[in-house]
């Protein structure tokens, strides 16, 4: 499926998706935070990356996160049909696994985007470093910092709020469905306290005062709409987890292999690179996007139901030609 990707230099976003879940025998299912649920439930959670590259999203690779509760259990090993190469890795270092298989297959990854769960990981961070990959990753404002000419370090949290209001520049780095994306930024040069060399430090703060915080390692001289543009540029990746849970029925899947859920994550993934190719070969004529598509197999499968219900049609009849009495 990579191979048949078109676009090969992008931003690679990587993320993990959670699929909630009823009782024990689903593999790798436990209680654990859940981003469908928006909190800790039960069911599994899978750690993917996506190639980010002309306002198109691409799945590259899928993988279920194996709690310890699985890996360490023999019988639940065998039950699920857990391969006994698989061992327990933490979500962070199955992410950089999947960076090194993008780049085998041959792809030039720009800039690497996270949210905070990864980003505010210094081994990972270090670990994309050590690949020579820029990042934009999102952080917890808790994180600390040194400062030029500070004698303690600080949160990124303290560090946005003592900064001076001309510090702060109003940026729009893309257009939303209701309309500009805009908010204000400050960018300052920093020393993690768990690392070494000087990175960027951006904060945002939007319309709500909402605060976000990201860490970057772009070049000293790299502009404040450059280290905005990367550093927002996440987005997709979770609306393709939408139209693959929405549209593709990413998260339908009822057995309990290790081996069909694997298939199915691999067959919903290459339904959507065939829909993306299928959108990029559209010309100037507006195609039916997928939800229309769907409604229209629905009134069908409806009228087929209907036409060969031979007991619905003959009362379908006898309403039309005795309508039922009202009050």
């Amino acid at each position: 499926m990579r191979a048949l990707v078109p676009l090969r230099t992008g931003i690679l976003a990587l993320d993990d998706t959670g699929f909630p879940k009823q009782g024990t025998h689903s593999v790798g299912v436990q209680r654990q935070y859940c981003g469908a649920l928006g909190k800790i439930g039960n069911g599994q959670v899978a750690v993917s990356s996506a190639l980010i590259a002309d306002g198109r999203t691409w799945p590259l690779t899928f993988e279920l996160y194996m709690p310890t509760a699985w890996t360490t259990d023999a019988p639940r090993r065998i039950a699920a049909g857990i391969p006994e190469t698989l061992r327990f890795r933490e979500k962070w270092r199955i992410a950089l696994a999947q960076v090194r298989t993008v780049l085998k297959a041959g792809f030039t990854v720009t800039g690497v985007v996270v949210d905070a769960d990864y980003g505010s990981n210094a081994a990972f961070r270090d670990g994309l470093e050590r690949l020579g990959l820029r990042y934009a990753v999102a952080i917890r404002g808790v994180l600390t910092f040194w400062t030029p000419g500070a004698r303690r370090t600080h949160t990124a949290a303290e560090i946005a709020a003592v900064a001076h209001p001309d510090a702060w520049h109003t940026v729009t780095w893309g257009t939303g469905t209701t309309g500009a994306l805009t908010a204000a930024f400050c960018a300052v040069r920093v020393r993690p306290s768990k690392g070494r060399g000087d990175r960027w430090l951006l904060c945002e703060r939007s319309a709500d005062d909402v605060r976000k915080y990201y860490l970057l390692n772009l070049a000293p001289t790299a502009a404040l709409k450059a280290l905005v543009t990367l550093a927002r540029a996440r987005w997709p990746i979770e609306q393709q987890y939408r139209e693959l849970k929405d549209d593709l029925g990413l998260d339908h899947f009822e057995g309990r292999s290790y081996r069909g859920w694997t298939h199915h994550v691999v067959l919903t993934a290459i339904a959507f690179t065939f829909l993306q190719l299928e959108r990029g070969r559209a010309d100037t004529a507006l195609r039916p996007t997928l939800p229309v598509v769907r409604g229209w197999v629905r009134e069908i499968m409806g009228l087929l139901y209907v036409i060969h219900n031979r007991t619905l049609l003959h009362t379908l009849d006898s309403f039309r030609r005795n309508p039922p009495l009202r009050r």
